[in-house]
């Protein structure tokens, strides 16, 4: 792809959403090999209603952020993988939506964390006592002179 001419993706940039769906089976059927940066406008264009979706539905069902955003990759993935194939598809947002929701409900939400408690103050008993014996008198500390 990087042999075409900067001009063919800037033109296939203007054409609307019906326009890209009618070039893009057109070079499916010849074979032609702009059909990536076809596929990759028709995907950018998406993307928003990816997110869209992934968040609404992830916020809802109670996914993490990373489990969100995963979704939206696998679905970002999943839609230039359909978009490759040669059969007649519905428009392109219809199926962001679709790819977008079946993979945000194909992931279970994460159990919520356990709570991180502060560790408990530890017990010495034998240095409280040594401490409390050398204020008392009943313990001399140890010297060199004493050893």
């Amino acid at each position: 792809m990087e042999n075409f001419d900067r001009h063919d993706e800037q033109a296939f940039r203007r054409l609307d959403d019906l326009q890209l769906e009618v070039v893009r089976a057109e070079m499916i059927t010849d074979g032609d090999e702009r059909l990536g940066i076809v596929i990759r406008a028709l995907v950018l264009r998406a993307v928003p209603v990816i997110e869209k979706v992934c968040r609404t539905r992830g916020t809802a069902r109670g996914l993490s952020r990373e489990q969100i955003l995963k979704s939206i990759d696998d679905a970002s993935v999943r839609l230039l993988l359909r978009l490759q194939r040669p059969d007649r598809q519905p428009a392109v947002p219809a199926v962001a939506a679709d790819i977008a929701a079946a993979c945000v409900d194909a992931r279970e939400p994460q159990p919520p964390a356990a709570p991180r408690l502060a560790a408990r103050r530890p017990e010495l008993r034998v240095a409280e006592g040594l401490g409390a014996a050398l204020k008392e008198g009943r313990l001399r500390p140890s010297t060199w002179r004493s050893s």
